[in-house]
């Protein structure tokens, strides 16, 4: 993917951006904003994704954290609106947040 524009502002209030396009395809566009941040706890986003310029869908997503004897209990619970043009259910999303977070789970690995 080739990179148009990249911003990461980790805090209450910050903004993470990430807008870029696939080889020989659409250009896509990420823009969260982080509404609560507590550290080794919790973690909640709210975003917007775009297509090519066409508004796709608008989330609320949270990232808690939680020790066990084993290490850290992660859990993800995300509540999307996916605009008709592009989805009528989240699966894409679902597939394409479960490749994030197995690719975070190699890294950790």
């Amino acid at each position: 993917m080739d990179t148009r524009e990249w911003a990461f502002d980790f805090r209450v209030g910050g903004r993470d951006i990430d807008e870029g396009k696939f080889h020989n395809g659409p250009v896509s566009r990420y823009e969260a904003t982080y509404t609560d941040i507590v550290e080794h706890v919790r973690i909640v986003t709210t975003y917007d994704m775009w297509l090519d310029g066409a508004h796709m869908s608008t989330s609320l997503a949270s990232m808690e954290f939680e020790p066990t004897n084993e290490g850290t209990r992660f859990t993800h619970i995300e509540h999307g609106v996916f605009f008709d043009q592009f989805w009528t259910d989240g699966h894409g999303r679902e597939q394409g947040t479960q490749g994030l977070l197995d690719a975070l789970g190699n890294y950790l690995t």
